[in-house]
Formats: C-alpha cells, structure tokens, sequence
C-alpha cells in the first residue's frame, strides 16, 4: 500500500507528475509541455533571439534551437530579421502558434475543471491563492 506524502514539497513533486502524466495522454495534437512553455515565454515577452529565449526559459541554447526548429517545421513560429542585427533573427509566436498554444490551454484547463468537481469556492480559492503566492516564491518571470 502506498503512503501519502511526508511533506508539501513532496505532494508538490506527486502532482506535478501525475499531471504532467494525464497531460501528454490527454494531448494527442496538442503541443507538448516543452514547446508550450516555449511559446508561453514568447506570448508573455514578444520576438525573441533564441539566446534570449534559453535565458528567459533557463535552458541551454541547444535545447532551445532544437525546439524552435520542431515549431518552425510546423508553422507555430515566425522568425524575422532583428532591426538591431541583420544576421540575427527574432523568433516570434505565429498566429498558428497563437492558436495552438490557446488549445493547448483550454484542453488542460478543461481536464482541471473536471478534477475540481465537488470541491468548494472557499477550497478552491485557498489554492489559487496558494499556488499564486508559490509561483511568485519560485520566481515566475514569464
């Protein structure tokens, strides 16, 4: 029989798991975790380089470029030239991107609703306010 967790950090790490888990099954042609937080950090901040993109996102510049190619094979982003430097480019959320990333949203949104059945508006609430204030400790900077 498995026990509960032993602490907050570890019930946090259980969840972040399992719904990562729920989240790639319930997402067939969704984009995938790594591509939506990349397409997230580009809705919140705008054109991008990609160094800039690997810094915001804490990723290696590789990972990155490996990612904006996956993106750009299928149409979720633009890359233009940056005004500042010719031989640079910006990379910059399509409206295809746009588009996906808001699917993506709304699919996972709509899987949390589910989850959430039955619970009250106080409890509810309580940990939306909880999950803010753990955000912000954590350093949100998209």
């Amino acid at each position: 029989m498995q026990s509960g967790p032993h602490s907050a950090e570890e019930a946090l790490v259980r969840l972040m798991m399992v719904a990562g888990r729920r989240f790639r099954a319930r997402s067939a042609g969704v984009i995938d975790p790594s591509q939506a937080s990349l397409l997230y950090t580009l809705r919140c901040n705008g054109a991008m380089r990609l160094g800039d993109i690997a810094e915001a996102m804490k990723l290696d510049a590789s990972t990155v470029s490996r990612h904006v190619q996956q993106l750009g094979d299928h149409g979720l982003i633009d890359r233009e030239p940056d005004p500042e430097d010719g031989r640079a480019r910006l990379i910059a959320l399509s409206d295809a991107g746009a588009a996906s990333l808001a699917r993506t949203f709304d699919e996972r949104l709509a899987f949390l609703s589910e989850a959430f059945e039955g619970w009250s508006d106080a409890d509810r609430t309580h940990l939306r306010d909880d999950l803010v204030r753990l955000t912000a400790a954590l350093g949100d900077t998209a």
